[in-house]
């Protein structure tokens, strides 16, 4: 035995409608968070490596030039 109740078919379809609204509104808001995240993580990336090439490159030159001669 259970408790069935009328709901009004208008009040069903708005809180529905109204769930689903703010669903997609989120969903949204957090994709678009998520690519700006996405980006700043890119660039960051890409200073670091630019960063770790020319650190890379100026010890092996710094190295090249302070060879000893041990004859």
């Amino acid at each position: 035995m259970g408790v069935v109740m009328k709901i009004p078919k208008g009040t069903m379809i708005r809180s529905v409608l109204a769930a689903t609204v703010k669903a997609f509104l989120m969903r949204t808001m957090v994709r678009v968070g998520q690519s700006v995240v996405e980006a700043i993580v890119r660039v960051i990336a890409v200073v670091f490596v630019i960063m770790s090439q020319s650190r890379h490159n100026g010890q092996a030159e710094y190295h090249g030039g302070r060879q000893k001669c041990f004859s």
